[in-house]
């Protein structure tokens, strides 16, 4: 247990100044004690970094072996030993997580794949290194990671980070690789304030690719089922557990194990999200312009990018990746947790004022010519009849908000939620409403599920409105669409109305939102060539062409694709048959 936390310690600290002090203290004759004391380390964090150097498995003295072969053979390279270990185990971790469709090669990157590498980045620049330049630039280990991935990838993201900014550092083009769009995204709170929809994909992309990264298989299950990646709602402790066979304090460890690696990893993408949070949420410096605190920005973040994961869980998860200790993040989660509590107080004091009900009605009319209606409209079940069917301790335990139209408590799963029902609660024209008032079972991946619509409403002129609330950007995926045709089926049985918003915008801004045909030509004819799509795979399809994501929403939705996200997947078949409108 001992070298394993040295391990784990050591897998930020090593640095490539380190090791060759190490080196030089092993060609000196210098002991293992010696060597720990030098260097500040355990024995066994020491024996375990030489063993990485040893190109032959199963040494039992990694010390004793690398000394007699640098005896032998003084320029021993043990330096690429160390990087090919690296990328080896790098791309294990890409064959089970990332990009399926293209399995990474047998062995290390050849010399040749280095070199074409190096072509990629001369014919993206117009630029042909000298040979002195050309021998340092294959000598950098983030060479070995850029010939991992695929070519046309690679040159696609060096294309467009040329066209971007007229330069294409190595780093950044590995960023590039593994998510694309990345690079670009810098630390604009007002982009976030606005939920700008392509702003929120990268990051949401870039968290994904960041768990992906945590080298521990049932860390990154664990991880990915806490925060609800891979299409599966975010799980609680316990539910994590049973699906697991653990119990729900050993869910707990290897979660905070899982985010101290990510808080600790040289990955691309950990990197990144870990640089970008640190800077939006302001959590070891104090905001500029006189924005919104950290424990503010951090609960804004959270409901952004983990909008079905509890804030108490997010917002210390993301305080960790902005830098904060465990202590100060724990601290930001209580003091967002209070700012939810004045912000819902705030709510209900602005509900007393006469111009929130106008806003209200205003809202509600517009809303309301975009419901979809089947034959005759039938009224809604007496409000007596009506119970809420969420299942307490679930992962549908996000918040509770009281209503003054109804005079109790309200369930809700998200913010975006939350100014749904704070929109019904105001708005005249609803006599009542119900949040999650039915079961419906509906097929999806080759599984039954049941699925409880969000709200149904009585209006005051007699008739019923189901209301799906979803983000506008999230209405074209796969499980939404699933869902959205069985709760369609059921408001034409029963005559009832039926609408997807985000409480500003519905469904019908993608079913009429206009595609450039050329952007619809170049993905048809990717996933007819390949039957599926990765964010990179996607990228590379487009090319020079610019895609926003309410566009691209609405061509998955115009051509019956199936999409999913966390990560990234587009697919030629739809699990279920029609389009969501």
């Amino acid at each position: 247990m001992q070298e394993q936390a040295s391990e784990s310690r050591r897998g930020q600290a090593w640095s490539e100044a380190e090791d060759a002090r190490l080196v030089g203290g092993v060609r000196e004759g210098v002991t293992l004690r010696a060597l720990a004391e030098r260097h500040g380390r355990t024995e066994g964090a020491i024996r375990a970094r030489l063993d990485r150097m040893v190109v032959e498995p199963a040494v039992d003295e990694p010390l004793a072996w690398l000394r007699a072969r640098l005896t032998v053979d003084p320029a021993y390279p043990w330096h690429s030993v160390l990087d090919e270990r690296r990328l080896r185990e790098q791309r294990e971790r890409q064959a089970r997580d990332r990009d399926a469709s293209a399995p990474a090669p047998a062995g290390p990157p050849s010399a040749a794949e280095a070199a074409e590498v190096l072509a990629d980045w001369e014919q993206a620049t117009g630029h042909v290194l000298r040979p002195e330049r050309r021998e340092a630039f294959l000598a950098r280990s983030v060479v070995l990671s850029l010939a991992a991935v695929t070519s046309d990838v690679r040159r696609a993201a060096a294309r467009r980070l040329w066209q971007a900014g007229a330069r294409l550092l190595l780093d950044d083009w590995l960023l590039e690789c593994v998510c694309p769009g990345a690079v670009g995204v810098t630390a604009d709170w007002d982009r976030i304030a606005e939920r700008d929809a392509d702003v929120l994909l990268v990051l949401r992309e870039l968290l994904a690719a960041a768990v992906g990264e945590i080298v521990r298989e049932r860390d990154r299950d664990v991880l990915s089922r806490r925060l609800g990646l891979h299409d599966q709602p975010a799980h609680t402790l316990e539910k994590a557990g049973e699906a697991l066979g653990i119990s729900r304090e050993r869910v707990r460890q290897l979660q905070t194990r899982a985010i101290r690696s990510m808080a600790r990893t040289v990955g691309p993408a950990a990197r990144k999200i870990r640089a970008v949070l640190a800077e939006l949420s302001c959590v070891d410096h104090v905001p500029p312009d006189s924005g919104p605190p950290a424990a503010e920005r951090l609960l804004d973040l959270a409901d952004a990018l983990l909008p079905s994961v509890a804030p108490r869980q997010a917002v210390p998860l993301l305080a960790r990746l902005a830098g904060a200790d465990k202590v100060r993040a724990d601290n930001l989660g209580a003091e967002a947790a209070t700012v939810r509590m004045l912000r819902h107080e705030a709510a209900r004091r602005e509900a007393a004022r006469q111009g929130r009900v106008d806003r209200a009605a205003r809202r509600w009319n517009a809303l309301s010519t975009d419901v979809n209606w089947f034959g005759r409209a039938e009224p809604a079940p007496a409000r007596e009849e009506l119970e809420g069917l969420r299942e307490k301790g679930g992962h549908g335990d996000f918040g509770m908000w009281h209503c003054p139209k109804l005079g109790r408590e309200v369930a809700y799963e998200s913010d975006t939620e939350l100014r749904v029902i704070q929109l019904l609660s105001f708005a005249p024209q609803v006599a009542y409403y119900q949040e999650q008032p039915l079961a419906i079972s509906y097929r999806f991946a080759g599984r039954q599920r049941t699925y409880y619509p969000d709200l149904l409403v009585a209006t005051v002129d007699g008739r019923c409105v189901l209301i799906e609330v979803k983000p506008v950007y999230e209405m074209a995926m796969a499980v939404n669409i699933a869902k959205y045709r069985a709760v369609r089926a059921l408001c034409r049985d029963r005559g009832w109305g039926l609408i997807a918003t985000d409480g500003n915008r519905t469904l019908s801004l993608l079913e009429n939102r206009p595609v450039d045909p050329r952007v619809d030509s170049a993905l048809t004819a990717a996933l007819e060539a390949h039957g599926e799509l990765t964010w990179p795979g996607v990228r590379v399809a487009l090319g020079d062409l610019e895609v926003d994501s309410l566009t691209m929403s609405a061509l998955i939705l115009k051509r019956g694709w199936s999409w999913s996200t966390r990560p990234y997947r587009l697919q030629a078949r739809d699990p279920a048959s029609g389009a969501a409108g």
